[in-house]
């Protein structure tokens, strides 16, 4: 029968539908793909939906172009005869992948984070930014540039830290210890300062505090045994640029603090062991190991 089919003088018309079919597919395939990269900001329901709408027409399309085989078409009927033991079978089999869709639909419905939000999954203690949500996963990328592929259901389960959710600013902590006998008042006023002119810091008080409350506040957090420890806060637009703006800040604290002749605390240990009357257990072993290490060199 198989050899008949081929032999016959409509094989040549099967096949040349079925390559039609086939190559009708890829194109509505790509279209879609292109028509939807061509948004400036591919938010979770675009990329969700793009991904649902290309694998629906590559399954649809495949199934139409094998449909053009006599032979297909026997084998289909022969598993709608038996299509309870078929599906409980199918059923059993992509009970996973069934799951991740699911939860990738409810994903794209709830919108727990967008594409470009940095999130953090707490149990999984993963952190990045989302990429990519597919039927199966969702691609994060790390900070070396890594893509870590995460199952849907995986993501559903897990507790999210999203750090652009409704409102995008993002704080860093500015942490100064300085040298007791310095002017406080001095110091803070020109942390206040530095925060407060960078291009890139975010005024956060409400109109009501703006009258009230100073534009950055800063705190005298402890005073401890290495110096009096300073506190503020820089506030930026987006986490993504928060970190940079705050190495920025740390660098003019220490460049107006050399101005001033204001001293950064620094502790020289063996100093403070060498000095200390109260020798305690380490004090004493790590005293004897280091003057070991110097006799030795």
């Amino acid at each position: 029968m198989l050899y008949n089919f081929f032999m016959h003088e409509d094989f040549v018309w099967v096949i040349a539908r079925f390559v039609v079919t086939l190559l009708i597919t890829l194109i509505i395939a790509k279209t879609i793909r292109l028509r939807w990269g061509k948004f400036e900001k591919d938010t979770i329901h675009r990329k969700f939906t793009k991904n649902v709408l290309s694998v629906a027409v590559a399954f649809a399309g495949a199934i139409l172009a094998f449909s053009w085989f006599p032979q297909f078409t026997d084998f289909a009927m022969a598993l709608l005869a038996g299509s309870g033991f078929v599906a409980l079978a199918i059923g059993l089999a992509a009970q996973e992948s069934l799951s991740n869709a699911f939860n990738g639909l409810f994903i794209s419905i709830s919108k727990p984070f967008e594409v470009g939000d940095r999130i953090h999954l707490v149990n999984a203690n993963i952190t990045g930014f989302v990429e990519d949500i597919t039927i199966r996963h969702t691609v994060i990328r790390t900070f070396v540039n890594s893509r870590i592929i995460i199952p849907n259901t995986i993501i559903s389960k897990d507790l999210i830290e999203n750090s652009n959710f409704v409102n995008p600013q993002a704080s860093g902590f500015i942490d100064v210890i300085i040298s007791y006998g310095n002017d406080v008042e001095k110091a803070c006023q020109i942390v206040a300062d530095v925060i407060g002119n960078h291009a890139e810091f975010v005024d956060t008080r409400t109109p009501e505090q703006q009258l009230t409350d100073p534009k950055v506040p800063v705190f005298v957090r402890m005073l401890g045994i290495y110096g009096i420890e300073l506190r503020s806060n820089m506030w930026t637009e987006e986490i993504s640029t928060n970190f940079r703006a705050c190495s920025e800040v740390r660098k003019g604290i220490l460049r107006d603090f050399a101005k001033h002749n204001i001293q950064i605390s620094s502790v020289k240990i063996i100093d403070v062991l060498q000095n200390n009357p109260i020798k305690s257990d380490f004090s004493m072993d790590f005293q004897t190991n280091f003057q070991s290490k110097t006799d030795m060199e």
